[in-house]
């Protein structure tokens, strides 16, 4: 019995339009933008549109937080949290987005399409589904947002107010399709920010002083609610030291603005980790 070739080529979609091609090769991993224009949509705060090819020896850490080889993200087509998506050109995959949850062990997470809307804001999942077991963790992010942000200026932890459990399941709006940015194109993590791997932040988080620090100048380099936002990664330090939370920058890119080799980054975003 003969074993499927290796995924070496997929085209890369942001926010379903195509944006470019990853591809695989002897010296590793490179990236090519579909266009030339630097207008176009970033797919990773660390590879602007200004730059048209990239290579990597190991998997671009944009993309490795959604799977860690070509042949994962094209399983993962259409399932992947943010707005990224991915097809081979050579044996596209076509899946419906779940409608019910399937089994969920703790820590995992599934996305489904909100079967109760009658049309979808867009053309993928809208909601995002944990275990029961997380419910305990979802009701302490949510004090902590009302403490530390009382008039919920931040758009970080938005989709916790709105996290429901409902028949075992937790479910919540996807935070990259909050109702107050729906112009948001960047969701990206902050492993891929830092261009660390997992081995690497896993070092990181065992310096806690460390760690504080750097997510603090974070927040200074990229949000512009600094202070509101590094109030609210102290509150919520005990929980990413422990990597039971994972943070994200979330960033937006509009057509009209002026200066496009700089998306506007609106601040942190925290999830359960998976």
């Amino acid at each position: 019995m003969s074993t499927p070739n290796p995924t070496k080529l997929l085209q890369v979609f942001n926010r379903g339009k195509p944006c470019g091609w990853l591809g695989r090769s002897k010296q590793g991993f490179w990236f090519h933008y579909s266009s030339n224009s630097s207008s176009q949509p970033w797919v990773s705060l660390l590879m602007p549109p200004s730059q048209n090819f990239y290579q990597h020896v190991e998997l671009f850490p944009v993309f490795a937080q959604y799977g860690e080889s070509l042949d994962e993200l094209h399983r993962r087509n259409g399932t992947q949290l943010g707005t990224l998506s991915f097809a081979n050109p050579d044996n596209p995959v076509v899946k419906q987005p779940l409608r019910t949850p399937p089994p969920l062990m703790p820590g995992q997470s599934a996305l489904l399409i909100n079967s109760q809307v009658a049309q979808l804001r867009r053309s993928f999942a809208d909601t995002l589904v944990h275990p029961e077991t997380t419910w305990p963790l979802v009701q302490q992010l949510q004090a902590i947002k009302n403490q530390a942000d009382p008039n919920n200026r931040l758009h970080a932890l938005r989709w916790s107010l709105q996290a429901q459990l409902s028949n075992g399941y937790v479910l919540h709006p996807r935070p990259d399709m909050d109702a107050y940015q729906q112009q948001l194109f960047g969701f990206e993590a902050l492993t891929s920010v830092l261009n660390l791997n997992r081995r690497q932040y896993c070092a990181l988080t065992q310096q806690p002083h460390k760690l504080a620090l750097l997510l603090a100048e974070v927040a200074r380099t990229y949000c512009k609610n600094a202070a509101s936002e590094i109030e609210l990664i102290q509150r919520l330090f005990p929980l990413l030291d422990t990597q039971n939370v994972q943070s994200f920058l979330v960033y937006d890119l509009s057509n009209n603005r002026e200066n496009r080799d700089q998306p506007t980054v609106i601040g942190f975003e925290f999830l359960p980790a998976n």
